[in-house]
């Protein structure tokens, strides 16, 4: 009788040592955390459900429900802790510090799913090894392993399809190196689960708690929700409503929940099928009870998605800017350089790989469901694309986490080390940059593909260092939201100065007319959540009014009708950022009605772009 020994899957002693270099990354979004504050779509929500008169379902705020109730969850420490100053620094970065929290619950969650299962595959193999030598003696194939697809590696034993397309090695004689290495799925797990904590908790400022970052969110929590529990029931059960949460945050991010279902049926294509077929009618549900109890709710997803001027919506697939379009994803490669990791690191998984068209084909569609919300949504903001820098990070780990030789290791990791270097020198030549970008990721792909024996000795300190380079670029003080693109002058620090600017005048300003004083606000959302003061209409940022001063087909949404309302009920004041909304554009009645309700020639100059003028008595 022939026995083996069972796969030890503990990490290597240098590995154990250094593992504390993956809190690096967490000194920096902590440190990032304190000053960078909240960017202006986040202060957006938050001021809308504060000073509107009605509460989650009567404030619109621009976010479907499922985000709203989200931001109202994290304005509960604000409203606890700051309660006198919920608007400043301090409470900013308490709502950061939360949201911080809620990345590493689901990056703990996505470790455990992902070293569960890891555990579980090495264990599988062990047993199957064993199988295969005592076969081997007699002269038969153990079930299950010839000629069933599960070896999917050249590496000399057979492998499980999902353990290897994952990236989750059993073990086996790698023919790159010159002596064979066993996989350690808690390094691994640690890895991946590392890389996705960092692409979300050092996102750049305009994209950190927008609603594509949080549906991106959900989504990741539910790859390692339906990876966990022992029982199917339970992780099915628990996966499904991430799903429900990733489709109810933003309808565009649904996508994201295909793409974990599909890294899932890596792992478990069994669970993978039951979440879906759990979440299909889970979100059928949650529409249903929405339409049924909450219209409003579905007027404002119906004018919503009819707003955008430029979206497949309205003008197809063909009618697209496809030059910005490619203009926004060049943007995005400056200001998160981790995505220029996606094509080395495939390279690397799929050289380990007997079938690696199967491996490049998966990460393509990974690509595509990524990128399908930019097109969907046809404005082009960076914000937009999180789901590729995240998936970027997870790849790229899960390719390091081979622990493949150096020269591939240096080509994984050089082109978000070189991307974040450049970064963080403000380039403004977007065509250059694009160039020489280009040009890296080849002849890092071109490496990856190489053969190599010399091992990789210092795989922890050099993959932080590219961490904190090519995430932390985006966190420092003269980072540019864009480089190109809408907000392209806007920095860190100037939008930091800016916001320290307009409080100190509001506060001047609340000397004036107190705190209390309803205003009715013709600025965008940001502004009423740093004055603070109350406003009796339901739209605290009046988008629809102002979208008709330049699309006048928006004066057709019931949206728009309703947001006219808010000129039925007065306030004492209304505030109006010129520069953000133009009265004069508004329908001729509509301008009579509010110089009939507003002496504007008493008007007061609280910055050289907000005017306030007192209600006519």
């Amino acid at each position: 009788m022939i026995t083996t020994a069972p796969v030890r899957t503990v990490e290597p002693v240098a590995v154990r040592r250094r593992w504390p270099l993956l809190l690096v990354p967490a000194g920096v979004a902590l440190v990032s955390s304190g000053w960078l504050g909240l960017n202006f779509d986040i202060r957006y929500a938050f001021g809308g459900l504060r000073n509107g008169p009605g509460g989650l379902l009567d404030n619109f705020v621009h976010r479907p429900l499922a985000y709203r109730v989200l931001v109202w969850l994290l304005d509960r420490g604000p409203s606890i802790l700051t309660r006198g100053d919920k608007s400043g620094g301090v409470a900013e970065a308490l709502i950061r510090g939360e949201a911080l929290l809620l990345v590493t619950a689901v990056a703990v969650l996505l470790w455990a799913g992902l070293r569960r299962h890891g555990l579980r595959l090495a264990r599988e193999g062990a047993r199957r090894d064993g199988a295969g030598v005592a076969a081997a003696g007699m002269g038969r194939d153990p079930a299950g392993l010839r000629g069933s697809g599960a070896d999917l590696t050249t590496d000399g034993a057979r492998q499980d399809p999902d353990l290897t397309a994952a990236g989750l090695r059993r073990g086996g004689p790698d023919p790159t190196t010159t002596a064979p290495h066993r996989h350690h799925p808690t390094l691994t797990a640690a890895l991946i689960a590392a890389g996705v904590w960092c692409a979300f908790a050092l996102a750049p400022n305009w994209s950190f708690l927008q609603p594509d970052w949080t549906g991106a969110l959900w989504a990741t929590a539910a790859l390692g929700a339906v990876l966990l529990p022992r029982r199917t029931a339970m992780a099915v059960a628990v996966a499904a409503v991430f799903v429900l949460l990733c489709v109810a945050t933003k309808l565009t991010t649904a996508p994201y929940a295909l793409l974990a279902g599909g890294v899932a049926w890596l792992f478990d294509r069994r669970r993978a099928y039951w979440t879906a077929a759990w979440s299909i009618p889970l979100i059928l549900a949650w529409l249903g009870v929405t339409w049924l109890f909450d219209p409003l709710e579905w007027q404002w997803l119906h004018d919503m998605s009819a707003l955008v001027p430029h979206s497949p919506l309205r003008v197809g697939l063909t009618g697209l800017d496809w030059h910005a379009f490619a203009e926004s994803g060049a943007n995005l490669a400056v200001v998160s350089p981790v995505v220029l990791v996606l094509p080395p690191a495939t390279a690397v998984l799929a050289r380990s790989a007997a079938r690696p068209r199967l491996v490049v084909g998966g990460a393509v569609t990974a690509v595509v469901l990524a990128v399908v919300p930019v097109i969907g949504q046809g404005e082009w903001y960076l914000y937009q694309w999180i789901a590729l820098p995240v998936l970027a990070a997870g790849l790229g780990a899960a390719a390091l986490a081979t622990r493949p030789p150096l020269v591939q290791t240096v080509a994984v990791l050089a082109p978000a080390l070189t991307g974040g270097a450049v970064a963080l020198t403000g380039p403004r030549h977007l065509p250059l940059v694009t160039a020489a970008f280009a040009g890296i990721v080849f002849i890092a792909t071109t490496a990856a593909c190489l053969r190599s024996t010399k091992p990789t000795k210092a795989l922890l300190p050099l993959t932080t260092i590219a961490a904190v380079v090519a995430f932390g670029a985006a966190n420092v003080p003269a980072a540019a939201y864009s480089i190109t693109m809408d907000h392209s002058q806007d920095t860190n620090l100037s939008r930091y100065l800016n916001t320290a600017g307009l409080r100190e005048r509001f506060a001047q300003l609340h000397r004036e007319i107190g705190t209390d004083t309803t205003v009715l606000y013709f600025a965008f959302g940001d502004v009423n959540y740093l004055l603070g003061n109350p406003t009796p209409c339901r739209y605290p940022s009046p988008v629809w009014l102002q979208r008709s001063t330049f699309l006048p087909y928006v004066r057709d949404f019931p949206s728009y009708h309703d947001n006219v309302h808010c000129l039925d009920a007065p306030a004492d004041y209304l505030l109006v950022d010129r520069k953000w909304f133009t009265v004069s554009g508004l329908e001729p009645a509509l301008v009579a009605r509010v110089d009939r309700l507003y002496d504007c020639g008493r008007v007061v100059h609280v910055t050289d772009t907000l005017d306030l003028c007192p209600r006519r008595t």
